[in-house]
C-alpha cells in the first residue's frame, strides 16, 4: 500500500472525529459542570477545525490517530469561546437550538466553559515533551489572540466609525487565527519543517479572513443560506459592508446610512442594502473574500509535499470558497 492509498478522505478524517469524540465524552465527580459542554459539543457544526489539523497532519504522516487529541483540542477551545461570546452577545439560539446560558443557567455556562478551556490544555499536554510545550505555546497565543478580537468587537459596538484595517485586525484575532492555529498544530504533529509550518499558519489565517467576510457578504447577499437575510443588519452589526459603505459616502449621506442603521423599522434591511449595492460594498467584501482565499490556496502550493498530498485541504478550502451558507 503507497502512502496516497493510506490518506483518508474528509468523510473518513470526519467520522473517524466524531468516533474519538464521542468515546472521550466530558465526565467528572460533579455532572453538572461537565453536561453544558458536552450539549453544546453535541450541537454539532462543520467541525472545519479539527478536520484542519487532521489534514495538516496528513499530508506528513499517515498515522492519523496520534493527532486525535489535538483536534479534539481544538474544537474544544472553539466552543468554549462560543459559549461565553452567547453569553456576551445574549444569543439565544447556537445552530437552531437554545444557546447553553439559556438551556441551563449563565453562571453554568461560564464555568463549564472555563473548565472547556482547561480541558483543551490537558489534551495538548498528553504528548510527550518538548512537543506538548510548543502546542501549549501555540495555544496560548492563539487564545491571547481570540481574547484581544472579541474585546475589539464589544468596542466597535460603541466606536462611532471603524476603518477597513480595524475591522480586518478584529477577525483576524478573533477567527482567523484560530484557523492557522489548526493546521499549523498538524503540521507540528506531522513533524514538518519550519517553513511548511509558516505556510500552512498563514493559508489558515488567510482563509479564515475569507470565511468571515463571505459570512459577512452571504448574511446580506446570500440566496441559499437558510437564514434570515440581513440578521447583521438588524442586530446593528459593523461588518466591513457598513463600514466600506460608509466610507464612500459623502457627510449627508452618511448621516441617512447612520441614522436608518440605528433604526428598527420594517424596512430597516432593505434600504441598508440598497446603500451597499449603490456603494458596491457587496462586490468589495466579495472581491476580497475570494483574494484572501486565493492567497490560502497559494500558500499551500508553497508546502514541500507533492500535490496529491495537498488536493483534499485544496479541495476544503476552494469549498468554502464557492459555499451559499
Amino acid at each position: 500500500m503507497t502512502y496516497f492509498s493510506a490518506m483518508q478522505s474528509l468523510d473518513e478524517l470526519y467520522r473517524k472525529f466524531e468516533k474519538y469524540r464521542k468515546k472521550h465524552v466530558f465526565k467528572g465527580g460533579v455532572s453538572e459542570l461537565y453536561t453544558p459542554a458536552n450539549y453544546l459539543m453535541e450541537l454539532g457544526g462543520k467541525r472545519m477545525r479539527p478536520l484542519l489539523t487532521m489534514l495538516a497532519f496528513q499530508l506528513y504522516d499517515k498515522k492519523v490517530d496520534h493527532v486525535l487529541a489535538a483536534a479534539l483540542a481544538i474544537e474544544v477551545f472553539h466552543n468554549f469561546s462560543l459559549m461565553h461570546d452567547d453569553i456576551m452577545d445574549a444569543s439565544p439560539l447556537r445552530r437552531g437550538q437554545p444557546t447553553t446560558h439559556f438551556k441551563f443557567d449563565i453562571n453554568a455556562a461560564i464555568l463549564s466553559g472555563d473548565w472547556m478551556l482547561i480541558h483543551s490544555y490537558q489534551l495538548l499536554n498528553q504528548y510527550d515533551a518538548p512537543l506538548n510545550k510548543n502546542l501549549i505555546s501555540l495555544l496560548n497565543k492563539t487564545a491571547t489572540e481570540v481574547c484581544e478580537g472579541q474585546q475589539l468587537d464589544i468596542n466597535f459596538e460603541t466606536n462611532h466609525e471603524v476603518s477597513k484595517s480595524e475591522y480586518l485586525k478584529m477577525i483576524k484575532c478573533k477567527t482567523a487565527v484560530l484557523l492557522g492555529a489548526a493546521l499549523k498544530m498538524g503540521g507540528m504533529l506531522g513533524g514538518a519543517h519550519k517553513v511548511d509550518l509558516s505556510q500552512l499558519y498563514l493559508a489558515g489565517v488567510n482563509m479564515g479572513l475569507s470565511f468571515q467576510l463571505m459570512d459577512d457578504y452571504l448574511d446580506a447577499f446570500g440566496e441559499d443560506s437558510g437564514k434570515v437575510i440581513g440578521g447583521d443588519i438588524i442586530r446593528n452589526k459593523k461588518t466591513l459592508l457598513y463600514i466600506h459603505c460608509l466610507s464612500q459616502l459623502n457627510a449627508t449621506g452618511k448621516k441617512d446610512l447612520q441614522k436608518i442603521f440605528q433604526s428598527k423599522g420594517k424596512t430597516k434591511v432593505k434600504l441598508i442594502l440598497q446603500f451597499y449595492g449603490d456603494t458596491q460594498s457587496d462586490q468589495f467584501v466579495h472581491s476580497l473574500a475570494l483574494n484572501y482565499g486565493k492567497k490560502a490556496l497559494k500558500n499551500l502550493s508553497k508546502l514541500g509535499v507533492e500535490g496529491a498530498k495537498r488536493k483534499d485541504l485544496e479541495d476544503l478550502f476552494s469549498k468554502l470558497l464557492t459555499r451559499k451558507n
